[in-house]
């Protein structure tokens, strides 16, 4: 039944707004998600499920429907500039699972949305394009394509997109973007239980990749990082891709391999250092507040975890009436006190490591020292400190080769 004023609007279907609604919903509140486009829907995306968000998904009760959709993943394999490479299993963490998965967000975004419906959120597809204010400035509410509707608090989970926030007059300050482009292939050759990252052939700060999504289909994409004050080296991600997929072993994987879908750009938000999280009324959570890894891009594993912050921030708030000024000031707090360390210290791995003369050295000597191979894999997974890769014993190990 709809509800004539939910407690919570959430703004996005995606995986932090469909895993918040669920939280919410399932704590006893009236949600109504909101998105734009009709489900299942496709999303640009790397699609690969880290054992950090497979742990979330657990939590959610969908693991096992994720699992019989996804493809496994049991190992990494990272290619050099010069076309080196070490392969890795992904090694097991305690409390996380000892692999991955890839799954196409057509298929995990809609499995996220039902498992809101069926814990009792409302689902209703509407463009929002303004938020709601009252005297004192708190939202209270959205404006959508047909109606202006009001709740309690109001979630934005709309990924890199900023139209909602800059209508509002609630952005600060350009957002930071990465650029990727990415397809599906079928019949693609030498697939394995890996997923592929590659240095070899794309600009730097940036990679290529391989995620399989089956024994002989698979995601390849390209992207990379926008430098601040640096004009990118490629003017569209379409470039980017192009110059990946004729290097001579991705062309090789490729040669019988036919597109399944059109190639997608799409960009990316790495801006949570400096993003505001939170106004009185509104919560931000994943992209929305510039939460994504920026050293590897990713952003699922980020949205899931902050969507669980928050269901516990506004079910805290709305249960003990507490001043939406000071709810804000909180849940800002807590996200910060969660991920600003991790996110700066991915910030500056990537600008120590990403270069060709340094990443060329660590591919050699993790060939040769297993324990620097798996530090780098903890850390590309988020399962170790970044920082911990700039240690002098790390950084001698790479020196030495």
């Amino acid at each position: 039944m709809p509800f004539e004023q939910p407690d919570v609007i959430v703004v996005g279907a995606g995986p932090a707004g469909s895993a918040l609604a669920c939280l919410l919903a399932e704590r006893g509140h009236g949600v109504l998600l909101l998105d734009k486009a009709e489900f299942p829907r496709d999303k640009t995306c790397g699609d690969g499920l880290s054992p950090r968000a497979l742990r979330v998904l657990q939590q959610l009760g969908v693991l096992a429907e994720v699992n019989n959709s996804g493809y496994r993943i049991n190992a990494l394999k990272v290619f050099s500039p010069n076309g080196e490479h070490f392969t890795s299993p992904i090694p097991a963490h305690a409390g996380y699972p000892d692999h991955a998965l890839v799954l196409p967000r057509f298929q995990l975004d809609d499995i996220l949305r039902r498992r809101a419906i069926a814990a009792g959120a409302e689902f209703r597809r509407a463009t929002v394009s303004d938020l709601l204010r009252d005297a004192a400035t708190c939202v209270v509410g959205v404006r959508t394509d047909g109606a202006a509707l009001r709740s309690r608090v109001v979630a934005l989970a709309t990924g890199a997109s900023t139209a909602v926030l800059e209508r509002a007059g609630l952005l600060a300050a350009p957002t930071a973007l990465g650029r990727a482009a990415r397809t599906y292939f079928a019949n693609v050759r030498g697939l394995s239980d890996a997923v592929e990252f590659h240095f070899d052939s794309v600009p730097l700060p940036g990679y290529g990749w391989v995620f399989p999504t089956s024994a002989t289909t698979a995601n390849v994409g390209a992207g990379y990082f926008l430098r601040t004050g640096r004009r990118p080296l490629h003017a569209t991600p379409r470039q980017t891709f192009d110059g990946f997929i004729a290097n001579p072993y991705i062309a090789g994987l490729l040669a019988e391999a036919q597109p399944t879908a059109p190639l997608k750009g799409y960009p990316l938000r790495f801006d949570f250092d400096r993003a505001r999280t939170a106004w009185p009324g509104l919560y931000l959570v994943g992209e929305a507040c510039g939460l994504v890894n920026p050293m590897t891009g990713e952003g699922i594993d980020f949205a899931l975890e902050s969507a669980e912050l928050a269901a516990e921030a506004i079910h805290h708030d709305l249960r003990t009436g507490v001043a939406p000024e000071a709810a804000a000031r909180r849940y800002a707090r807590t996200l910060r006190a969660r991920f600003l360390s991790v996110f700066v210290n991915f910030g500056r791995v990537r600008d120590v490591y990403f270069r060709p003369w340094v990443l060329n050295r660590f591919v050699r000597a993790a060939q040769r020292h297993d324990e620097l191979k798996l530090r780098l894999v903890n850390i590309a997974l988020g399962h170790a400190d970044p920082f911990s890769a700039l240690t002098p014993r790390v950084l001698w190990q790479a020196l030495a080769g």
